[in-house]
């Protein structure tokens, strides 16, 4: 009998904000605990995946902080760099699921204790005099995972990228500008939400990022690929019947990353636009299956892998009908895509007179539409 070599699983490390959620929904109103927060979400939702992975934090051996081990352990997450240098109170966010006034579910963010009123722990970076330890002792990853910025995180992306990592940055506020500022600089995937990147947009402007991906909601998501002035690319949303949508932009990515970086930075260097849209699609698939539980990595609690996987299969086979353009644009009507004789050059100049573009934007439909991105 042959012997075949098992191939390497593809490994993650994150560095960020990890949390324990206090889930309160409204099948059950008894709290119900996981580990959370981005990198949280990110870590747990790549190893049900099958990938090695691997979180940086600080968490002291606190009542909250044995939940969020024993969770992270439950999925295959390697829980020993969890505390590193001087230990902090394990973070904790308390989600409340209700109801609006037309009957949708919605979620939101308690940063306080419901019975004290004691505001929970905040997030605490790795220390800086950490760093050196981890470059000497943590292999390379193929993907480094941090939505905030701090020294030690701006530290260990350009450590990492110049060892041929992909650097995977999803802010969510701005912290340090100056920091921030490096951080683009060292990322080689830049993802965030258009409502959270209010704070930061300005200095969205100039980045080394491969790809550029930004969240709409209910209104899908866009993204551009190399430079900063390059053609957006919209991809709608899926439909789904949602009980909370929270965790849906971290499923997004985690979605991306399993469809399409298996290998890292190399796999997205080689990837063409077309490639890129269908992890992109994949990854919404899998947001808008979360989004049909309650907490925001509920469905790994409720499906074995392949039926979760059988089960995003059929969202994505279900094509999103197309969403009306939001104007973000200045000229929302035409892509530069759309005027550039290298991307068209099926058209000629006495051919292109008098007719719309090829794939210039038809004229929409609107409807509603439910969705998975924050």
């Amino acid at each position: 009998m042959l012997n075949r070599k098992k191939e390497p699983k593809p490994r993650l490390l994150t560095a960020g904000f990890l949390a324990l959620d206090v889930v309160f929904g409204l099948e059950n109103p008894e709290p119900k605990f996981y580990a959370g927060g981005t990198c949280g979400n990110v870590a747990a939702g790549l190893a049900f995946l099958g990938w090695d992975v691997s979180p940086l934090a600080r968490l002291c051996d606190d009542a909250a902080g044995a939940v969020v081990r024993r969770d992270l352990e439950r999925w295959g997450v390697k829980t020993q760099y969890l505390t590193l240098g001087r230990v902090a109170p394990t973070p904790i966010v308390l989600e409340r699921i209700e109801r609006s006034k037309n009957g949708v579910p919605k979620h939101r963010f308690l940063w306080n204790c419901p019975d004290c009123g004691a505001y929970f722990p905040p997030y605490r970076a790795v220390l800086r005099s950490q760093v050196e330890w981890i470059q000497e002792k943590v292999d390379r990853p193929h993907v480094f995972f941090t939505d905030r910025v701090s020294r030690s995180t701006v530290e260990l992306a350009r450590h990492f990228r110049a060892r041929g990592s992909m650097v995977y940055f999803e802010p969510s506020g701005t912290g340090d500008p100056k920091l921030f500022r490096e951080m683009l600089k060292h990322s080689t995937v830049l993802k965030y939400s258009a409502q959270r990147a209010r704070s930061f947009s300005d200095l969205l402007r100039s980045h080394n990022a491969l790809l550029e991906i930004e969240t709409f909601g209910e209104d899908g998501l866009r993204f551009r690929i190399r430079r900063n002035f390059a053609s957006w690319h919209s991809l709608p949303a899926h439909e789904v019947a949602i009980k909370d949508t929270a965790g849906s932009g971290d499923w997004t990515t985690v979605g991306f990353l399993s469809a399409l970086c298996r290998n890292g930075k190399s796999d997205l260097a080689a990837a063409t636009r077309a490639d890129i849209s269908a992890a992109l699609v994949h990854g919404q698939a899998i947001a808008a299956l979360n989004c049909e539980f309650e907490g925001a990595r509920g469905a790994m609690y409720h499906l074995t892998r392949t039926r979760f996987l059988e089960a995003v299969g059929m969202i994505e086979r279900k094509t999103p009908s197309t969403t009306k353009e939001r104007k973000i644009s200045l000229s929302p009507d035409i892509s530069t895509s759309a005027i550039c004789p290298s991307c068209n050059p099926k058209h000629s100049v006495d051919d292109r007179q008098d007719r719309r573009p090829s794939d210039a934007p038809q004229a929409p439909r609107e409807q509603g539409r439910v969705h998975a991105l924050r």
